[in-house]
């Protein structure tokens, strides 16, 4: 099998094999994706940690050894909890500055440094990282980081992010891999069955009149949710949806809440 990583800050996942083509995600730096398909200037990939499927240009990716690519995918790598990290390449004499929820393989806490493939990169900051052992608690420091990013469609990194994509980059920030989609995410985790017994970090899903799930995020304290509508804003949520207080109005039809911290 083909595979490939990518060395730039976002590259865009596009619906098809060309720059108009619609953006339906991204791939953050530091991740892995199996090539499906290779053209002479366009791939159809598939993400390795979230299965998600597009097509990437292929000079905006770097091609990597299968047995390379497994040895990082299943290796204990860090994920930058940094709104942007600058870092540089050894052999580079500018920084790339990669946003939260980029990838670090073989990392050393002792220099900073890190490897992809074979580049080695140092840390021109100190970068900081999220545990799993404290998402609880840690939970609403991470989603209010993201707060006033605009909506993109596609988008899962600070300069913009769509609902879902703001789910999956905050849970992948303390280890934690869900699908890239909302209706795919409220597939997984366990049915909280009232809303006053939702705990921060428990995902809320959202559907319309016909029963679609159209929108997600992120329980915190205080019975509010953090999610990306227009921008990532914090409003109140309870039994109904998302009660927006400057317009007066709920939002957004609660359908579940479902906690993704714990196996079924």
């Amino acid at each position: 099998m083909q595979y490939a990583v990518s060395v730039l800050p976002v590259v865009p996942l596009r619906s098809g094999a060309s720059e108009k083509d619609e953006m339906i995600s991204q791939l953050l730096f530091g991740e892995y994706v199996r090539i499906i398909e290779k053209q002479q200037k366009w791939s159809f990939v598939e993400i390795c940690h979230d299965r998600y499927q597009g097509w990437l240009y292929n000079p905006m990716i770097m091609e990597v050894s299968e047995d390379s690519a497994l040895k990082s995918i299943n290796s204990d790598f860090r994920v930058t909890g940094n709104l942007f990290l600058p870092v540089k390449n050894t052999t580079s004499k500018h920084p790339v500055y990669i946003p939260a929820g980029s990838s670090m393989y073989e990392y050393k806490p002792a220099s900073n440094s890190f490897r992809i493939d074979n580049l080695d990169f140092q840390c021109q900051q100190e970068p900081f990282f999220y545990t799993r052992e404290k998402v609880r608690e840690d939970i609403n420091r991470a989603a209010i980081g993201f707060l006033n990013i605009p909506y993109l469609w596609g988008g899962k990194n600070p300069f913009g992010m769509d609902c879902s994509g703001l789910t999956q980059t905050v849970m992948k920030l303390f280890g934690i891999t869900i699908p890239r989609d909302a209706r795919q995410q409220v597939e997984v985790g366990i049915t909280v069955n009232f809303a006053d017994e939702a705990q921060p970090g428990d995902l809320a899903f959202f559907d319309n009149e016909e029963g679609e799930i159209i929108h997600t995020g992120i329980i915190i304290r205080n019975q509010q949710i953090v999610h990306a509508s227009a921008q990532v804003m914090v409003d109140r949520i309870d039994h109904q949806g998302i009660y927006n207080a400057a317009l007066k109005q709920y939002t957004h039809h609660l359908r579940v809440i479902k906690n993704v911290l714990e196996k079924p």
